[in-house]
């Protein structure tokens, strides 16, 4: 889980250790800080929000890899 080991990380940092476009992976990024899973550290960085960080180390991985369907990709 690349933002609870290693974070805060840029979404260019993420894009590239998932193999996904920059765009994209800002896209939904935004979408993570809107639902408050993840905060905006500056300079398009990001960590996870304090409340998630000890609930995603916890979680059993989905088919998807990701322990949440919302961050399939960016937590692997």
């Amino acid at each position: 889980m690349a933002l609870v080991d290693e974070g805060p990380l840029s979404a260019v940092d993420l894009a590239a250790m998932i193999d996904e476009h920059p765009l994209t992976v800002e896209q939904a990024c935004n979408r993570l800080c809107d639902q408050g899973d993840i905060r905006s550290v500056g300079s398009r960085r990001y960590e996870l929000a304090t409340s998630d960080r000890h609930q995603l180390t916890d979680t059993e991985p989905t088919p998807s890899g990701s322990g949440r369907s919302d961050m399939s990709g960016l937590a692997d």
